[in-house]
């Protein structure tokens, strides 16, 4: 579900929390807002990530500081920032466009978060050997003769 914004600090806060921020700048008499509205909600429960994608509605008429600083002029326009820069923008109710981009972000991530877990998988398995040939080379033992010829060996 989209955050709707609720002042400028918020937006920046969420900007500056999450690799990924999806805006919608949107007005409540706009008509094609409203008939995109659903598609961009299920497009944010299905796709948003805590900390990498966020999923934000702004409303022009409350948010006039947040519209004008990105130059909003039509509605819908949807933002898509990466690392707090705009890296794509849609102008319009055009949701294949809107899926394209959505998707593609969500891959970007997926394919981040493969990586991470290919990486850590990585040093377990390291620390693991190196733990193993530890323990291989802390064996040691003692040798002593019991009666007769029969020789004793004890290991710690």
């Amino acid at each position: 579900m989209p955050t709707e914004i609720s002042a400028p600090l918020h937006f920046r806060t969420l900007l500056t929390g999450h690799t990924y921020l999806i805006a919608d700048f949107y007005a409540t008499w706009c008509p094609p807002c409203k008939t995109i509205a659903p598609i961009y909600e299920q497009l944010s429960t299905a796709h948003a990530v805590p900390g990498k994608i966020a999923f934000v509605k702004v409303n022009v008429d409350e948010q006039r500081e947040v519209a004008a600083q990105y130059g909003i002029t039509a509605m819908p326009t949807f933002l898509v920032f990466k690392d707090g820069k705009v890296m794509e923008e849609i102008k319009g109710a055009n949701p294949p466009a809107l899926k394209r981009v959505v998707e593609r972000v969500a891959g970007e991530v997926g394919r981040e978060r493969e990586s991470v877990a290919e990486k850590v998988g990585k040093k377990e398995e390291e620390a693991k050997k190196d733990s193993e040939v530890k323990e291989e080379k802390t064996v040691s033992g003692s040798y002593g003769m019991t009666g007769g010829n029969n020789w004793k060996m004890s290991l710690n």
